[in-house]
């Protein structure tokens, strides 16, 4: 990125000021009026924390089951256009356009995104039809605050459960706590903090292994990149908007880059697209995505030889290269839980922990880390191949390792940990894998933003809880499962796959919480395996879950499959 473009955001960003933002307009909640059936009731809840938004749908006939949703994770500062379109922000209906004029010199435009405070009450209205069909009531809440607002949320969903028992919804029987990714974070930490008000809890795709275990794994992917591709990356300790803006823009500036052909080898010498694989692979990214299945190569090579083929461009030549361009896209999600994510953490980390300016809010450690230990032999023996083609210098993978280790033990050039800082994240309301209610948790199986050892991990420490207490386990998990036959398509002759239609066959198990395949039919099943648990609080209650589950489309039917454990290369010592 050009240095005259970075020196324009920090002048933008510093021009505007604190990044504040004005609150939607809220109608007052009334308890004592009930939301009639058939009816939508929007309003407002106040508590310590601020106000939250809330929504209320019901059905035509209840069947006295409430559902209560947690929205995911939605950036709280402004995102200009230029970013916000490539992250999907801008197609969002979580996101509200804004006028942000101190955006208007560097990118031509002061329209920006924020994420908004609106309350939701399922995935998508499809979903949430086929629950309405099915006689739920369903509710949510926006919290008063975005980003990782984990206390507001709670706190909103406390609120939300007074509000409902105060009149707000008639003949309710229980209540089922749910949510996607942060949202199945917050849903969890609802339900092991009311176990007395919550019979059941669902969270899809949940970020349950915390802020913290995601952050070291982003570091991980943001540290090899300023290792290996842009050294003027910052990583850590976000001390201005501006250089987390910065360091965002630099990450999907070069990965446009290189999807338009115009980027191929980094600044400090080494091929973008192997250093970006071996990242991923680190942190513990699927090496699949939406186009790219990590299976299918160019019938070019067939029907040209691999000589012509290579010659006029056609990609990808190998299951590996395929990866690695998978692992391109997916790491543009990445970066943008590795930086806006860390920053909103960071900032606050200073305010509760009472952190100067002067001071470092990191709170992910990789001083110690020797990454060549943390690429595993199986990832050397699958892409080995893949990392080390490269015209540009021989033995590219250890190469790229060393240089990476070259600087373990070195406090200036790594990232050590601000106690003070780690403290305060660690203080933030988060589930700690108690078990409580029956608990049903599904996840995509190749998630590059929550990655499906979340749930695994979870499942675990709720599973072991559940015995050390004497009870039975009423715990379940399912994932989807992806295409069989792969699914990047090649129209006759092209260089590449045709985007649209490999996205639109990778209708399950691929991206976050992908739940396109059968009209959601995954997360619908869930809740009624859910309900059967708590109508049957026994093991044969979960056998009859599994029975609707595994035979569900799109779920994977293998009650012995478990995702690929979190990566944890850098997690601060405990």
């Amino acid at each position: 990125m050009k240095k005259t473009f970075t020196r324009r955001i920090v002048a933008a960003v510093a021009a505007a000021g604190l990044l504040l933002v004005a609150a939607p307009a809220f109608t007052p909640a009334q308890a004592a009026t009930g939301c009639a059936l058939a009816s939508t009731c929007e309003g407002a809840l106040a508590g310590s924390l601020g106000s939250t938004t809330f929504k209320i749908q019901m059905p035509s006939k209840f069947n006295g089951t409430v559902l209560v949703w947690n929205h995911g994770y939605r950036i709280s500062t402004p995102i200009p256009a230029a970013l916000a379109v490539p992250l999907g922000l801008a197609s969002s209906a979580s996101y509200q356009k804004i006028s942000f004029p101190a955006f208007a010199p560097t990118f031509g435009t002061d329209v920006a995104y924020i994420g908004s405070g609106a309350a939701e009450v399922a995935q998508n209205a499809v979903i949430a039809q086929q629950l309405l069909g099915q006689g739920y009531a369903l509710a949510g809440v926006g919290y008063a605050r975005q980003g990782w607002s984990s206390p507001e949320a709670v706190q909103a969903d406390e609120l939300l459960f007074k509000h409902i028992n105060s009149g707000a919804i008639s003949g309710v029987k229980k209540t089922v706590v749910w949510g996607e990714s942060f949202g199945g974070f917050v849903a969890a930490t609802v339900a092991e903090r009311n176990p007395g008000k919550v019979a059941g809890l669902l969270p899809t795709c949940g970020a349950l292994a915390g802020p913290e275990v995601a952050m070291a794994n982003a570091m991980t992917v943001m540290y090899t990149w300023k290792s290996l591709i842009a050294p003027t990356l910052r990583v850590a300790n976000y001390t201005s908007y501006a250089q987390a803006l910065t360091d965002l823009a630099t990450v999907l500036q070069t990965l446009g880059g290189v999807a338009a052909g115009t980027v191929s080898t980094s600044a400090v010498g080494y091929p973008v697209a192997q250093a970006n694989l071996l990242g991923g692979l680190m942190a513990g990214e699927p090496t699949v995505s939406a186009v790219y299945d990590g299976v299918t190569v160019n019938p070019a090579f067939g029907t040209l030889g691999t000589a012509a083929a290579l010659v006029g461009g056609y990609q990808p030549a190998s299951a590996g290269a395929s990866s690695a361009a998978a692992m391109l896209q997916n790491v543009g999600a990445a970066a943008a839980l590795g930086i806006m994510v860390r920053y909103d953490l960071e900032q606050r980390a200073r305010l509760v922990a009472g952190i100067p300016a002067d001071q470092s809010a990191n709170f992910t450690d990789n001083v110690n880390v020797a990454y060549s230990n943390v690429l595993t032999d199986e990832q050397r023996g699958e892409f080995g191949d893949t990392l080390n083609a490269s015209t540009v210098m021989p033995n590219l993978l250890n190469a790229m390792l060393a240089k990476m280790d070259s600087t373990k033990g070195n406090a200036a050039a790594r990232f050590p940990a601000n106690a003070a800082a780690l403290k305060a994240v660690r203080s933030l309301p988060a589930p700690k894998g108690v078990y409580v209610v029956p608990t049903v948790l599904i996840a995509d199986t190749y998630d590059p933003v929550v990655p499906a050892g979340n749930t695994d991990a979870y499942f675990t420490k709720v599973t072991a809880s559940a015995k050390a207490k004497g009870a039975i386990p009423l715990v379940a998990q399912y994932y989807t499962v992806p295409p069989a036959d792969g699914w990047t398509t090649f129209a006759a002759g092209a260089k590449g796959p045709d985007a649209a239609a490999s996205a639109a066959a990778a209708n399950s198990g691929v991206g976050h919480c992908n739940w396109t395949v059968g009209n959601g039919i995954q997360v619908v099943n869930a809740v009624s395996a859910l309900n059967r648990i708590i109508g049957n609080p026994s093991a044969k209650g979960v056998k009859n879950a599994n029975k609707l589950m595994w035979s569900t489309v799109g779920v994977n039917g293998d009650g012995a499959f478990q995702p690929p454990a979190l990566a944890r290369p850098n997690l601060s010592a405990k």
